[in-house]
């Protein structure tokens, strides 16, 4: 795998030298601030913090490409209508990691006007997004191609979307939120009680017990290249909401070649069938008896220090910058 990314690295220079990136990026305390629309805003965790902002944009820099930043959606919005006429599409790329806002389609805004525009970006576009984001749908698309997802119902307002199910344990979740928020060990629960369902809107899954597991991929002039499973390593059962908050688990690579095989293998059927053209991130759960389960999707997986992505990437002996590089690659 290292020779495959560095061969398309090698090119980066002559396919990029004349790239302009405009980098939007909400940061914490920054964007709030920064904001004079009646928003209802992301939460904090879904921010880079500072430290990650400056890992983000220092690798970008080190690209050599020219680097224009935006805290908000708003400002890059109000930016682009300003100046479009006096832009270049032609060498403009959206390097796109905004993510504020509460609705379910809070990830789509910036794909969704650049294709309004017709300006690059980075990342998948907003049908993708807003598809990958929503737990419920787009796990019946991946078991209907037999891609094993965890037994899940969808409870909105009280309604039983699905067939009910019985497990030893489960677990309730957010149907369209990221980075495990609202997630505690209190989400695992032993028993449901069907009967008494309260009027309310959220994912309810079989839990897997297991081990977790990532697969950071790219897709480089129509090529996915899967990179190598990472294992999450953490005393908790989960990721809480407080962990992911605080980094507080590490990664190493998954041993088991065999299995290594069958999640690279799902990771590039979902990544197709769900449209994820760019780069992007599957999640599993794998059983101690060695069966796998998918149970969350990324299409703006976090490149920050701190990510499995840049964990394979620093295993490979290659750089936060050479990750970054990639991610623009295959988005031309």
């Amino acid at each position: 795998m290292k020779q495959l990314l560095q061969y398309y690295l090698q090119n980066f220079d002559k396919e990029c030298s004349k790239t302009n990136l405009f980098l939007v990026a909400n940061l914490q305390k920054q964007t709030k601030k920064m904001s004079y629309y009646t928003i209802e805003h992301a939460s904090d965790s879904e921010f880079f913090s500072l430290s990650e902002f400056e890992e983000i944009a220092s690798a970008l820099l080190k690209t050599g490409l020219c680097l224009n930043i935006f805290y908000t959606e708003i400002d890059f919005v109000e930016y682009i209508l300003k100046y479009y006429s006096h832009l270049s599409k032609e060498t403009l790329l959206v390097y796109n990691l905004a993510r504020d806002g509460r609705k379910e389609g809070k990830k789509s805004l910036i794909p969704s006007f650049c294709d309004y525009f017709s300006i690059n970006y980075t990342g998948s576009n907003a049908l993708t997004v807003s598809l990958c984001r929503n737990k419920f749908i787009w796990g019946a698309i991946a078991d209907y191609f037999n891609i094993p997802t965890p037994k899940t119902v969808c409870i909105k307002d009280g309604e039983v979307l699905g067939e009910l199910f019985e497990a030893q344990k489960y677990i309730r979740k957010e149907i369209s939120e990221s980075a495990s928020i609202n997630l505690s060990n209190d989400s695992i629960m032993d028993n449901f009680e069907w009967k008494t369902i309260e009027k309310k809107d959220f994912l309810l899954q079989e839990y897997i017990s297991g081990i977790e597991v990532e697969v950071p991929f790219f897709n480089i002039k129509g090529k996915y290249l899967v990179l190598d499973p990472v294992k999450i390593v953490s005393s908790s059962e989960i990721i809480t909401s407080k962990l992911s908050d605080n980094n507080s688990y590490s990664f190493e690579w998954l041993e088991d070649q065999k299995i290594c095989t069958k999640l690279k293998e799902s990771t590039k059927k979902l990544a197709k069938y769900l449209g994820i053209t760019t780069y992007g991130r599957v999640d599993f759960r794998i059983k101690s008896d060695g069966s796998y389960f998918v149970f969350d999707i990324a299409t703006m997986p976090y490149t920050t220090d701190h990510s499995s992505f840049n964990f394979d990437i620093e295993q490979y002996g290659l750089t936060m910058t050479d990750l970054h590089k990639l991610v623009i690659l295959s988005s031309l």
